[in-house]
């Protein structure tokens, strides 16, 4: 048997050094390297892609012929994230619900390769479309000019750069000679998860494949250009994209795919395919049809180079890939000549004995050293062959989501660097706005953010009864106006324990908001100024006779509340209605005569027999008693998730307003107390708050929020619901976050485009949301950036947020069991024991085990035994 020949991996290497950051060949050409940062997927538009094309074309021009601009991306397996130690139950369990399954990761490289400046670089046979390898050329000592060609090297690849630096978000940064060195190592050792020292694979020639230690390789080139080119197409999703999409991030397996074009000497070019045309034209009674249709073809090719003064380059296109698995890699050898066959038909070949060249010619920087597989065409033809994209990139903080291609990533929906932090919801009936919200609050609420939710029919219990288990009871508030929730909204701050009452325009404000809902109900009216003066007025005297007599010891006196501020302003209407005398000579004018005269002039303007009808359902007797005067307001600062069902109350059109806003107003008074908490208010299915005396307060509110790091989110069915209000156009520009779920019904989609000023591209994007049985997607704008993103939920996450009844009450079954009573001592202000009698006191609290009521349902699904 043969002994198959060896060589030390040195002796083949075709780096001779690295000088000044660029890769020195040995034949004698320099490269400069650049680590490219693409632009996200799906994120350009047409013009985006026609604009890059320019600006890379007019940087092509000047470059000396013989330059290689050579484009590589590599796509590898890895898991996504690591373990790490310290992780809360939800995010633990979505964390190993990706951290078992390989996801595909890119990194891309440009590099530009020049030919030494004193040899003439070897002529490209234009007819045959074959460039000659390097090796073939007999130079006699290729660094005799390598200062010169480093210092063109230099400025030519900075230049060529510069001039596409930051268009669409494409970034370059110059790669270092070890950073070079580092990724040439896991180039030949295809190792691009780890960093190799050393070659620790051995390469070994194959028939048809090469073998690079575990891994059989396979290359896959292009012979023959596809009948059309064009920058932009539409993907699968229907979404611009790049041409080359099918061989990119979409082609879900490791592979490395370069995108090269040699720049020709295009007169020179020109001239040979001239001379080629003539000959065939003087044989034309011995030419076959072959040589007539190539005849043709050259005639319009050059015809057209002139016409548009186009520049004539060389066009390579390539995929490797590998595997352990030869299964998987035929498999995978399939799909990539399938893929070239999408791009209008572009012929492709899986190479036999040319692996092992293109191995070593595939090298980033190493593109003269391809063989045979160079097609000639012009420069914009050949730069539709290339692409600038990748998949999304992750936010440092954020909620997890994932993109099309189930890669975890992190979303910051409480961006900063935003106007505001709002959002707006919209998704039709059984688009799954519960599970998407509910997947929020729970990541939220693991990362101790402060949470109040304003629902309509008990949507997310089950996320509350889970979350806060035996505090479920003093979180989660069915509004029932049989066993109302007692508020007392009169309450405002004090300066210091027993100081004056603080009352503030803000308090103002909110008290006449409070008062137009109460007095004006449902009605579109609200109060008009005259009656806002007059209010005022009534509101402020009120406080200042409060601290007025708390000033003169009169402690007898009312504390704040509905029923007292009645009584006062009846008593004040009364002395202010009193007929006024006029003083008889030598008597003294009563002082608060001029007060009646003007208070009796004002009187026309309101109508206070309505007022005292109305508010008077709200005191003593009254059928809302209860409602607003409770002797302490509602303190829910101890809990960081809170919801108020307001579904048994909405259909009082008297209440319901008020109700609504006395819980904003709670949740606002709670969200002041904690002013560097990330706060969050959400008001589900809350169109019936946006009309009314209440749309005002809800205004004021999207407007303001911000300025207590908080957020305020509507969720809600349809555009329509939002368009249809006073203050739609308010909500929708106050409203930096946009997330639109999937819509079936084109008309309801049609709708989002003017109010919500979406591009056409951006409505591609909503139009391509899928729901899968494994994900679903949504699309999110924030700012000017709009993007589809899906959620994927581990089994545990997707237990609580499940809206199956049989699988909801025996999760909640579970809850109920798994709680531990757990006894801890009572401690004073000042942290020491409570003592009775001496004998130290302890109190006994209820402590949920929720992850192992979750663990034990997700058991239990998986053997089938879910509790009926």
């Amino acid at each position: 048997m043969k002994k198959p020949k060896t060589a030390a991996f040195d002796a083949v290497m075709p780096v001779h050094s690295f000088e000044a950051d660029k890769v020195i060949f040995r034949d004698g050409r320099v490269a400069v390297g650049f680590a490219v940062e693409p632009a996200e997927m799906e994120s350009w538009t047409e013009d985006d892609y026609n604009s890059f094309q320019t600006a890379l074309l007019g940087a092509l021009r000047p470059l000396p012929t013989g330059t290689i601009v050579q484009k590589t991306d590599i796509y590898y397996d890895r898991p996504y994230r690591e373990d790490k130690t310290q992780q809360t139950y939800f995010e633990g369990k979505m964390n190993k619900h990706f951290f078992e399954r390989l996801v595909l990761f890119q990194k891309s490289y440009l590099f530009i390769s020049f030919a030494p400046v004193d040899v003439k670089p070897t002529k490209t046979n234009a007819v045959n479309a074959l460039v000659t390898r390097a090796g073939e050329a007999l130079v006699k000592n290729p660094f005799g000019s390598l200062l010169q060609t480093l210092e063109l090297a230099e400025s030519a690849a900075l230049e060529l750069v510069q001039a596409v630096r930051d268009l669409g978000g494409v970034e370059f940064a110059r790669l270092a000679s070890e950073e070079i060195r580092g990724l040439y190592r896991q180039y030949f050792n295809l190792n691009f998860d780890g960093q190799p020292t050393r070659q620790e694979r051995e390469i070994a020639n194959e028939i048809g494949t090469l073998a690079v230690g575990e891994n059989k390789v396979n290359v896959v080139s292009m012979v023959g250009q596809g009948s059309d080119a064009y920058p932009a197409v539409r993907n699968g999703y229907g979404v611009t994209a790049p041409m080359l999409f099918p061989l990119t991030h979409v082609l879900q397996c490791p592979h490395v795919l370069t995108q090269a074009l040699l720049i020709q000497h295009t007169k020179q070019a020109l001239g040979s395919l001239d001379t080629d045309r003539k000959l065939n034209n003087s044989l034309a009674i011995l030419a076959t049809q072959d040589n007539h249709l190539r005849a043709a073809e050259v005639e319009e090719f050059t015809a057209e180079v002139r016409a548009e003064n186009k520049q004539i380059v060389s066009l390579h296109l390539s995929v490797m890939l590998w595997d352990t698995n030869d299964t998987n890699r035929r498999e995978n050898v399939e799909r990539v000549t399938a893929a070239f066959r999408a791009m209008f038909g572009t012929e492709s070949v899986v190479e036999g004995h040319l692996v092992l060249p293109l191995f070593f010619g595939l090298l980033p920087g190493n593109g003269w050293q391809v063989p045979d597989r160079w097609l000639t065409t012009t420069a914009d033809r050949a730069s539709c062959y290339f692409h600038w994209t990748a998949t999304y990139k992750t936010d440092a903080v954020g909620e997890y989501l994932t993109d099309r291609f189930r890669n975890l990533v992190q979303v910051n929906l409480f961006n900063t660097s935003l106007d505001n932090q709002n959002a707006l919801v919209i998704g039709p009936s059984g688009s799954g706005k519960s599970y998407t919200f509910g997947n929020l609050i729970v990541q939220r609420f693991e990362k101790g953010a402060r949470q109040i939710i304003m629902d309509v029919g008990g949507t997310y219990r089950n996320v509350l009864q889970s979350l806060n288990g035996a505090d479920f009871v003093n979180t989660y508030f069915e509004y029932d106006p049989a066993n109302p929730i007692e508020f007392n909204p009169f309450l405002v701050p004090r300066e210091g324990e027993t100081g004056p009452w603080l009352y503030t325009d803000e308090k103002t404000n909110f008290h006449l908001a409070l008062l137009a809902a109460l007095w004006k109900g449902s009605k579109d009216t609200g109060l008009d100024k005259s009656e806002r003066a007059i209010l005022s007025r009534f509101l402020i005297e009120y406080y200042a006779l409060l601290n007025e007599s708390d000033r003169l010891g009169q402690t007898d006196e009312e504390r704040p509340n509905m029923e007292s501020f009645f009584r006062f302003v009846q008593a004040y209407d009364v002395e202010m209605m009193r007929p006024v005398r006029e003083p008889h000579e030598g008597q003294e004018p009563d002082p608060r005569d001029g007060q009646r005269r003007k208070y009796q002039k004002d009187m026309k303007y309101i109508d206070m027999h309505q007022f005292f009808l109305v508010l008077s359902q709200y005191v003593t007797g009254g059928r809302y008693e209860k409602v607003l005067n409770a002797d302490r307001d509602v303190d829910l600062s101890e809990y960081r998730l809170i919801c108020f069902d307001l579904a048994k109350v909405q259909a009082d059109p008297d209440l319901y307003p008020v109700v609504a806003m006395l819980i904003t107003e709670l949740s606002l008074d709670l969200f002041r107390k904690f002013p560097d908490a990330v706060k969050y208010i959400a008001l589900d299915e809350a169109w019936t708050m946006l009309s009314g005396v209440l749309a005002e307060f809800i205004e004021s509110m999207y407007r303001t929020i911000r300025k207590t790091n908080g957020s305020v989110t509507i969720i809600t069915q349809g555009i329509h619901e939002i368009t249809s209000s006073k203050i739609g156009s308010a909500v929708i520009n106050n409203s930096s976050t946009k997330i639109i779920l999937r819509h079936i019904n084109p008309d309801s989609l049609a709708q989002l485009q003017a109010p919500l000023g979406l591009t056409g591209h951006e409505m591609d994007l909503i139009k391509s949301v899928r729901a899968t049985d494994q994900l679903r997607e949504f699309f999110i704008k924030q700012g000017g950036k709009a993007k589809v993103y899906a959620l994927e939920a581990s089994p545990q996450l997707d237990a609580i947020l499940t809206s199956k009844p049989v699988e909801r009450n025996h999760l909640n079954q579970l809850v109920k069991f798994y709680q531990q009573h757990q006894r801890t001592l009572k401690l004073d202000k000042n942290g020491q024991p409570v003592l009775k009698d001496g004998l130290p006191q302890y109190k006994t609290t209820v402590v949920q085990r929720l992850d192992y009521a979750v663990d034990q349902f997700v058991e239990d699904k998986q053997k089938g035994a879910l509790r009926r």
